[in-house]
């Protein structure tokens, strides 16, 4: 690396500050990302141990329907060219707790249609409708988002929005438990099964916005899911590339301490310095300077943790659109390896939803992560089991099987205990689930060979997010509030790119917002930048390198 003069400069590299870095670098910048740990990607990374490679956060990856966004994105950065997505055999099985039957929702759209109807046909009128309205919420939000909104569209169609968009109008204020009443009143089987996978999105059904649910579903539904071929690694990997082919350069083990301001607020760089706490691989970059200047910074964190960073004149504005505004779950998940296939035990699906028994109402949900405030007892938590060989992964191919348990947790069940209760606490529950699930399917619990959990507490401590929120903030209705979502901040100049950004959680919605602030940075710089390229920002560098 020639100086330490970019065009932009992400700070963390999850998928979100990574997709926008990447498409920023398509433009001819420059682009510099920083990274605090030994690998690029966040939650989406790989790691091994004991001779398995462990899928830290990607199980399934949806999007790719016509009436969604991410296909632009991920055709724009010609992503299919780098990395193979593996089609996902079956969407989810749902299994009561102790029973033996599971029930199957399959892929595809008119599949899970017929197949909600081949097992509750009492149903018939609400699984129509519930898929009639997933189908028109999906199809309003794509027109809307995707029209050409000029001052003239807006005198022309801002009168009649509510009917233009009926669909996208009617459930925004809508909540799931509100839509499943009205659908299927106190039948709860039918909710289970429809939304066994609530918690990709909340914990909270009674919160969780009606509108962000349909879109979300209705892409599982419409364009399936999908895995990355030898892991999320790979795709954090190829963007990276992508930004290194273009002229930037990627940093691990640095950690941002400070964003530099210039004397008109604007952002002008970061100050970095080395992590010692991360990995034991010396990087041959650890004797570069500790600053680099750039006058567009994408910052991939929570906006509490950006705010740290700012000088203290400035961190009052740019926290003001946030405060107040409600965290998702965070997740608990026990990596499993295996030494036998897991189907020798009846798992039959890629992911299996088990309900426990407690859980008498969808509802019910709520209480998942209340069953870790105490030392296991009789009350379980319901998770998702997925088993990965299930797929032709390209991973764990040496007799080996990894699977991975996964739930809603809460930080206040961990965060005030000693290390040495933290420790002891985490493994009596280990043993807890590892039980649980041979009670599930008899005879896997035999084979486990290793087993390592993360709980609220590691999300916290690995993503860097509060209270280990995983998704970034909750997606509660109303979903689209009176003021439109925007990655850009009070700061001039720093844009926000992460699953805090306008476009929600999980692995998606963080692309999706990266995207956002690529597109956002590119207009900002073009009003505020004196030249293009990367070239642009040399003026505002030199002041900056002076102050």
């Amino acid at each position: 690396m020639d100086n330490q003069n970019f065009d932009a400069i992400v700070i963390g590299s999850g998928l979100g500050g990574l997709t926008a870095g990447a498409l920023y670098a398509q433009q001819g910048k420059r682009v510099l990302v920083v990274e605090r740990h030994d690998k690029f990607g966040g939650a989406a990374t790989v790691y091994q141990r004991k001779h398995l490679e462990i899928e830290v956060g990607l199980h399934e990856l949806c999007g790719f329907g016509h009436l969604d966004l991410l296909p632009q994105v991920w055709n724009q950065l010609k992503l299919d060219d780098r990395i193979e997505r593996l089609p996902v055999p079956s969407f989810f099985s749902v299994k009561k707790a102790g029973g033996h039957s599971q029930q199957i929702m399959p892929e595809g759209w008119n599949e899970a249609k017929a197949a909600a109807l081949r097992l509750f046909p009492q149903h018939k009128h609400g699984i129509l409708r519930y898929f009639q309205i997933l189908h028109g919420v999906r199809n309003d939000v794509f027109r809307f988002v995707t029209s050409n909104k000029t001052k003239w569209w807006w005198l022309r169609n801002g009168p009649i929005l509510p009917l233009k968009f009926r669909a996208m109008f009617k459930y925004n204020k809508v909540t799931v438990s509100q839509l499943f009443e009205d659908l299927f009143g106190d039948e709860e089987d039918i909710k289970f099964y429809l939304a066994a996978n609530i918690g990709y999105y909340s914990d909270r059904p009674q919160e969780l916005s009606a509108l962000f649910y349909a879109i979300a579903q209705g892409s599982y539904h419409e364009g399936g899911g999908y895995y990355i071929k030898g892991g999320s690694q790979k795709l954090s990997d190829a963007l990276v590339d992508i930004i290194k082919e273009h002229g930037g350069d990627a940093l691990i083990r640095r950690t941002v301490t400070n964003i530099l301001l210039d004397d008109n607020g604007r952002v002008s760089g970061v100050r970095h310095e080395k992590n010692l706490t991360i990995g034991k691989r010396r990087d041959p970059k650890d004797k570069l300077p500790h600053q680099a200047y750039a006058p567009v910074i994408f910052g991939n964190a929570a906006p509490v943790v950006l705010q740290s960073m700012l000088p203290l004149e400035h961190q009052q504005a740019f926290m003001a659109p946030f405060n107040g505004k409600p965290l998702s779950p965070a997740l608990w998940v026990l990596f499993v390896g295996m030494d036998r296939d897991p189907k020798a035990f009846g798992v039959t699906e890629y992911a299996t939803f088990v309900i426990p028994e407690h859980c008498r109402t969808f509802d019910d949900y709520a209480n998942f992560k209340t069953a870790f405030s105490a030392e296991p007892g009789h009350t379980m938590p319901g998770y998702v089991f997925t088993d990965y060989s299930k797929l032709d992964t390209g991973m764990n191919t040496k007799s080996r099987y990894f699977a991975v348990m996964c739930g809603i947790d809460d930080m206040n069940n961990w965060q005030h205990l000693s290390e040495a209760d933290y420790y002891a606490k985490k493994a009596a529950w280990e043993t807890a689930l590892l039980n649980d699930l041979d009670r599930q399917f008899p005879g896997l619990g035999r084979h486990v060979v290793f087993h390592e959990m993360g709980t609220a507490r590691t999300m916290n401590e690995y993503l860097n997010t509060p209270m280990g929120a995983t998704y970034g903030f909750a997606q509660n209705a109303p979903f689209i509030q009176s003021k439109p979502p925007t990655t850009r901040t009070a700061i001039a100049g720093l844009f926000l790119a992460s699953a805090f950004g306008s476009h929600g959680g999980g692995f998606v919605g963080a692309m999706l917002s990266g995207a956002n602030a690529a597109k956002q940075a590119k207009k900002w710089a073009g009003q505020h930048l004196p030249s293009t390229g990367a070239t642009a920002s040399k003026q505002v560098l030199a002041e900056a390198a002076t102050n």
